[in-house]
């Protein structure tokens, strides 16, 4: 495993993991958030099971980015699942829907192009992490920190767009 795909599945780790946790911690907001994401013809019971299914994946997806051997299948898995939220986000944003993103927990910053961005970025790395290349552990413990801090990044990016937000009404 090179550098790259090292740190690309850290960042990958540790977002998701991030993610799943917000989401069972805060499911009751998750599932009221998924119902303006999916279309009104779905049952409240579908809504449930997308609810808890979603970060039982993302859980298994980071668990499976740390288990030897097992990081390609997580890697794909973290692919695959980030094209499906670039997707679910972006046909919200067309529909015109700007429920609350509860990506990291209670968030109530409304979906937008900023989120299909953060998307677009994750399924980058997500890409990155099938590269190959070195493997000496000075630069596989650089690419980790770096995957570390990007992940960071990721997880606080509403956080961070709410400081330049130009007033209130950007943060509803």
């Amino acid at each position: 495993m090179g550098y790259v795909a090292f740190g690309a599945q850290v960042l990958l780790c540790v977002t998701f993991a991030v993610a799943a946790v917000a989401k069972l911690r805060d499911l009751a907001g998750f599932r009221q958030s998924l119902a303006r994401l999916l279309p009104a013809a779905h049952a409240l019971t579908d809504r449930i099971a997308v609810a808890a299914a979603v970060p039982v994946a993302e859980l298994t997806i980071a668990v499976l980015l740390v288990v030897p051997g097992a990081a390609f299948a997580g890697t794909v898995a973290a692919l695959a699942m980030t094209v499906g939220f670039t997707a679910v986000a972006g046909l919200a944003l067309r529909r015109g829907d700007q429920a609350p993103c509860r990506c990291f927990g209670v968030s109530q910053r409304r979906l937008g192009p900023e989120h299909l961005a953060r998307n677009a970025i994750l399924t980058a790395f997500a890409a990155l992490g099938l590269a190959d290349g070195g493997t000496e552990p000075a630069g596989l413990i650089v690419a980790g920190f770096a995957g570390v801090i990007g992940a960071l990044l990721v997880v606080w990016a509403d956080d961070i767009a709410g400081l330049f937000s130009t007033g209130p009404a950007d943060r509803r």
